[in-house]
């Protein structure tokens, strides 16, 4: 960014919005219309800025030829591959490769499976969770405790979100259109469905954050003899949501976490 002079600095202040570091805009600060002007703001000495653009991105400019600065960007810089005219052609043939089947995976996740429905519904994502285990992650599958068996001799972490899967699907079966018959509303199969669905909400809220299955039996450990620390004394907090569209909870958890959701349908 090109150095502004003593005797100009206020006009181009006033013209352009420019706002030094030492006098950023409060809470309370209206910016100038996206029309007309962008606000930026710069550090003396060091080169340094940053412009606020009307559409809502922030263009940073930084020297990156500064010795205190350049220690700082390799931390977060991958470093190049190469420097010359095949840079390119290279970068994108790397790019394609997959990673091997035996190299670790940089980045390791605590990820939260939200699925409710039948065993059919439950097996995709125990497929889908032992591959992410073997990339390193850490997976914990939130399902019917009907499936706390079947999910563990997969190798997954269980967790326990209630509800009973053979009584959901009876109902299901019984009501198969958007909206329930007059029928199910007079027999008081809704209000049992309201129920069973605030404890399944509850259970997916709380399979993203606590220590334990669910069950509330943690203490118990699975093998009394053994010396190693049991999955379910193991703090959980997720930092990704993968969920059938059925759980529902999901997008309210993703959104009050801040943290990725995906959504899968089988």
């Amino acid at each position: 960014m090109a150095a502004v002079a003593p005797n100009t600095a206020e006009i181009s202040s006033e013209r352009m919005g420019i706002i030094r570091s030492d006098d950023l805009p409060g809470e309370g600060t209206k910016l100038p219309p996206e029309d007309h002007h962008e606000v930026q703001f710069f550090q003396e000495g060091l080169d340094t800025g940053a412009r606020i653009l009307g559409d809502g991105r922030v263009d940073i400019h930084i020297d990156q030829h500064k010795p205190h600065l350049t220690k700082l960007l390799n931390h977060v810089q991958r470093p190049d591959i190469h420097s010359g005219p095949d840079r390119g052609t290279q970068q994108a043939a790397s790019a394609e490769q997959p990673p091997l089947k035996d190299e670790p995976f940089p980045l390791h996740l605590n990820l939260v499976i939200q699925v409710i429905g039948s065993r059919g519904d439950i097996q995709p994502f125990v497929a889908l969770g032992r591959e992410l285990k073997a990339h390193g992650h850490r997976v914990r599958l939130a399902t019917h405790l009907a499936f706390r068996q079947f999910v563990l001799d997969s190798g997954l972490e269980f967790f326990n979100i209630g509800g009973d899967p053979a009584e959901l699907m009876a109902f299901m079966v019984k009501n198969p259109s958007l909206l329930p018959g007059f029928k199910a509303i007079r027999s008081g199969d809704i209000q049992r469905r309201r129920r069973e669905m605030k404890e399944i909400f509850n259970g997916c809220w709380k399979s993203c954050f606590e220590k334990g299955d669910g069950t509330y039996l943690h203490q118990i450990k699975e093998d009394p003899w053994s010396t190693t620390l049991d999955y379910r004394q193991r703090p959980f907090v997720a930092d990704a949501i993968i969920a059938n569209p059925p759980s529902l909870a999901h997008i309210h958890c993703a959104q009050r976490l801040g943290i990725p959701l995906h959504i899968i349908f089988t």
